[in-house]
């Protein structure tokens, strides 16, 4: 039994690889700042996507033009059409993630009110489910499905 405190004397110290990177100690926030930059390159590369979608779009055009071909409709519409907007999918969605934060965050640190961090997307989703219900009535009173 005294294995273990001898073993963990002699251990020392344990410092982790990417604690202290540099003089500047930039350890600690590599993860985020990674995180940040993910989500940079993300936006970047579906706005590059974006532009040589639309750039192909108006060389086809172009070479229709060209040869005389009529442009169907549906190239000449600037987005592709949509689905409505959907605020009940995205409230439930919300109060789903807020409830599950909720039972997860109270059994992780039972003592503690960390759990009611999981109000803010329960709110959200709450604020959501309302709005679809207010948007769902038409300007004369009348239910739309």
């Amino acid at each position: 039994m005294t294995l273990l405190p001898s073993l963990l004397a002699s251990i020392g110290s344990v410092s982790l690889p990417l604690a202290e990177i540099g003089p500047f100690g930039l350890g600690p926030f590599l993860i985020p700042l990674a995180g940040m930059a993910f989500g940079l390159v993300c936006i970047i590369f579906g706005s590059i996507e974006k532009m040589q979608k639309r750039r192909l779009r108006h060389e086809l055009m172009r070479v229709a033009l060209e040869k005389g071909q009529p442009l169907p409709p549906e190239l000449l519409e600037e987005s592709p059409a949509k689905r409505g907007r959907d605020d009940r999918r995205g409230g439930l969605i919300a109060l789903a993630v807020g409830a599950a934060l909720y039972l997860f965050l109270g059994a992780l640190v039972p003592e503690h009110g960390v759990k009611w961090v999981a109000l803010i997307p329960g709110f959200i989703g709450v604020a959501l489910l309302l709005n679809w219900a207010l948007e769902r009535r038409a300007p004369n009173g009348q239910n739309t499905p």
